[in-house]
């Protein structure tokens, strides 16, 4: 009997360690995971205060809006497919724009009626081609749209959540 009750304590204990090895194992995974995310988290944030755009030279002809876009901040801007242009004319409710790599560049153009928006040009363009730099300008054109109306509000949001706002 005494043997019987040695053996049965240490497959007790045995199942004991393994179940303790399972729970470390899993709690030191989950840990890990948070852990990770709390970082990336951090680093979009830390990219978020580092992005500012600033948009100017708003401007309407030949139903295109053309307006210029510079990177005022010094984060690097270059994910134009997550980067939105919004457009209200006059009380609508505002129109978003995604980006059109077919139209970018020269002789680049966004279409209304398909809801895109293109760059002709980043200037100076002295690091990164086809990303905007800090201090870098970018030349963007929406045609086929109606007429603007005084009123009209251009917003840029970009991948990270930055955002610019320019009323007509």
């Amino acid at each position: 009997m005494a043997g019987a009750d040695v053996i049965e304590a240490a497959i007790g204990i045995t199942l004991l360690l393994i179940v303790s090895y399972v729970v470390l194992g899993s709690i030191t995974t989950a840990a890990n995971t948070v852990s990770t995310a709390q970082k990336d988290i951090t680093l979009q944030n830390e990219a978020r205060l580092d992005t500012g755009i600033m948009i100017s030279n708003v401007s309407w002809n030949n139903d295109c809006l053309r307006f210029n876009i510079t990177n005022i901040g010094s984060e690097v801007i270059g994910n134009f497919n997550s980067t939105n242009v919004f457009v209200a004319i006059s009380t609508d409710t505002p129109k978003l724009y995604k980006f059109d790599l077919s139209s970018s560049p020269s002789p680049g153009y966004g279409s209304e009626i398909l809801g895109t928006w293109a760059y002709n040009s980043i200037g100076p363009g002295t690091f990164h081609t086809g990303i905007l730099d800090p201090g870098e300008m970018m030349a963007i054109k929406i045609c086929a749209l109606p007429i603007v109306h005084p009123d009209t509000l251009v917003g840029v949001s970009t991948s990270n959540g930055a955002s610019a706002f320019f009323a007509l």
